[in-house]
């Protein structure tokens, strides 16, 4: 039979009838229900504190969200006290405090970052994704390695899509995309074949050595 008030409407609400506290602004309130008095009798009061807690926020998300097989990333908050997680560690791991990844397998999972709520609030969360990348591989070169001097031979790989160098061109060019190799002087040159990494994955690179021969001369001939 009596009402409830609360002692600041600014922090929080409360129904007369019903009792049902609504959460304004964080801090602490009196609330007083009133019993009225009748015959004379004065009115009958009690009263009860309730305390509003500001919820939890997650913050705003960064870090690079690439990385390879085995390679690391990092992820952080602009809210400190938080914990992170991986929805599935099959492909990458995260440290709960720190938010290094850790690429696992190849594939891409949503990393949860969660500040716990006090006071009533529930957790504050918010997620970004990593995509992790299988690293490339050069393969294996095959391709005779010997050549004339103006002469040609052609080193090949069993992994497509990568580019060939030269490390000396004044003893042999080599052609980046074909592999055809030309001797220019004599002397061992090393070839290399890079297959470039992507997904934070570095390049791979084989190498393969080629032997370039001056050719034989007959000389000059005499006699009567």
């Amino acid at each position: 039979g009596g009402s409830w008030s609360s002692a600041d409407i600014s922090i929080a609400t409360i129904n007369s009838s019903t009792g049902l506290i609504t959460g304004v602004a964080a801090g602490t309130v009196t609330m007083t229900y009133t019993v009225s008095g009748t015959g004379g009798c004065p009115d009958a009061t009690a009263t009860r504190d309730v305390t509003i807690t500001a919820p939890p926020v997650a913050g705003t998300l960064s870090g690079t969200q690439e990385a390879c097989i085995a390679g690391t990333t990092t992820f952080s908050s602009t809210e400190a006290g938080g914990s992170w997680s991986s929805a599935n560690t099959s492909i990458a791991t995260i440290n709960a405090s720190t938010g290094l990844i850790t690429g696992v397998a190849a594939g891409t999972v949503t990393m949860t970052y969660t500040v716990s709520g006090i006071g009533g609030c529930p957790d504050a969360t918010a997620t970004r994704d990593v995509t992790i990348t299988a690293p490339p591989v050069a393969g294996t070169l095959s391709g005779t390695q010997e050549a004339c001097i103006a002469g040609t031979t052609t080193f090949s790989s069993t992994e497509a899509g990568g580019s060939w160098s030269s490390a000396n061109t004044t003893i042999a060019t080599i052609n980046a995309s074909t592999g055809l190799i030309t001797g220019v002087a004599a002397g061992t040159v090393t070839m290399t074949y890079t297959v470039s990494g992507t997904g934070g994955c570095p390049d791979a690179t084989a190498t393969r050595d080629v032997t370039i021969t001056a050719p034989p001369v007959a000389g000059t001939l005499s006699g009567t």
